[in-house]
């Protein structure tokens, strides 16, 4: 008997654009490789796993040029999104989850200003204190032979540190 020879299993163009949407779909649902070998083993795909590494790639890649590049257009559908899901949790009586979501959407539209003055005090602060310790390092290093801030501040004003005159009268 002679050997059968095995049927080329290419797939059309339009057949791979349809798997890699599938695998960009499980990966947007959180799967990894290993989630994605065992799809592909049970969709009877017959891939191998440099294929499936491609394939995954081209999901990727559809991703980032999906991927919305205007501002305006993604904090829109971001807060399009909130107010969607937050409809629901009130239908469905889940207010904790719906406070969540006012929150969030709250958030993304900037309407908690005060976290964001707190934030820039306590940077404020810190700042302060490094000015202080570095003007300490300038002031040892212009008078090293000062042994206190005291006598560094004295060598450090033009008439002595006495309000006087050179002349010490």
């Amino acid at each position: 008997m002679a050997k059968e020879k095995k049927a080329s299993t290419k797939v059309s163009a339009a057949e791979v654009a349809r798997r890699v949407g599938e695998i960009l779909r499980i990966r947007l649902d959180g799967a990894q490789f290993h989630d994605i070998v065992q799809f592909v083993a049970d969709q009877k795909w017959e891939l191998k796993e440099r294929q499936i590494y491609n394939y995954i790639r081209r999901a990727d890649d559809l991703l980032v040029e999906r991927q919305e590049k205007k501002r305006k257009r993604v904090v829109g559908l971001h807060l399009a999104k909130r107010q969607a899901l937050y409809a629901r949790a009130v239908n469905a009586g889940d207010y904790r989850t719906a406070l969540a979501i006012a929150d969030s959407e709250a958030k993304l539209r900037g309407l908690f200003p005060e976290s964001g003055a707190r934030e820039l005090a306590r940077m404020l602060t810190e700042q302060s204190k490094i000015i202080v310790e570095l003007e300490g390092c300038l002031a040892r290093y212009k008078h090293p032979e000062a042994e206190s801030e005291e006598e560094r501040q004295t060598l450090e004003t033009p008439s002595g540190g006495d309000g006087g005159d050179a002349s010490g009268e």
